[in-house]
């Protein structure tokens, strides 16, 4: 399922030279203060959710894949997402257990030994995790006409990713990212809009608990 894990899952870097290093801060560099207010939304944001539509582009084998549903994470590290469609299908992240789940087929697939080494840079800062400035090389850009209003924020990675070769965050005025799109060294590219989006609201964590029903089929991965 590389369209929902992709935003999460690293894999082995490829082989090429590392990226330069990031300038050094100053008071007038706008790439490197929109990166600080996207950083501090998030740090003090204690739990969020979002409606989203994801657009998911295979390059090398020319397809693509849309898909829409429910994002919720709650700090320290619990995560959902709800996929509407095309199938229903939920994704839960319980500390070290990654949990999907399908209810149509009564089948989930889970793995136990998930952590946050196994997490992308592009995602953990959402739960006050990691540092962009410490981990991508950011630059302003011009907003893509298709993705919603906005600053845009490019962020290219200071150590070679094998789920990231550049990062695009569309930013509200009050550092929420709007959007963002996900290009991997493979030229794949997972482009998610959020829309709806509530903070603090107190989320239970019961809503983030999965406990496969009786008679599902269960697989390890």
């Amino acid at each position: 399922m590389p369209f929902l894990l992709a935003l999460l899952l690293a894999v082995p870097a490829h082989k090429k030279a590392p990226a330069p290093p990031p300038a050094p801060a100053t008071a007038t560099d706008p790439a490197r203060a929109l990166a600080g207010r996207v950083q501090s939304f998030y740090a003090h944001t204690k739990d969020f959710s979002a409606r989203f539509d994801q657009h998911y582009t295979y390059l090398a084998m020319g397809r693509i894949e849309d898909s829409a549903g429910k994002v919720q994470v709650k700090k320290p590290g619990a995560v959902r997402w709800d996929y509407d469609k095309p199938d229903k299908r939920t994704l839960f992240v319980q500390g070290k257990t990654l949990w999907i789940w399908r209810p149509d087929d009564q089948e989930a697939q889970v793995k136990r030994d998930f952590g946050g080494d196994q997490l992308s840079s592009a995602f953990t800062f959402l739960w006050g995790k990691g540092d962009l400035l410490k981990e991508f090389s950011p630059r302003v850009v011009a907003c893509p006409g298709e993705l919603p209003r906005g600053e845009a924020l490019e962020l290219r990675p200071l150590k070679p990713s094998g789920g990231v070769e550049k990062l695009l965050f569309i930013v509200g005025k009050d550092g929420q990212v709007l959007a963002s799109v996900v290009v991997n060294p493979q030229g794949d590219i997972n482009q998610i809009v959020f829309s709806d989006p509530k903070v603090d609201q107190g989320l239970p964590d019961s809503l983030f608990h999965f406990e496969p029903p009786k008679g599902a089929f269960v697989q390890e991965f």
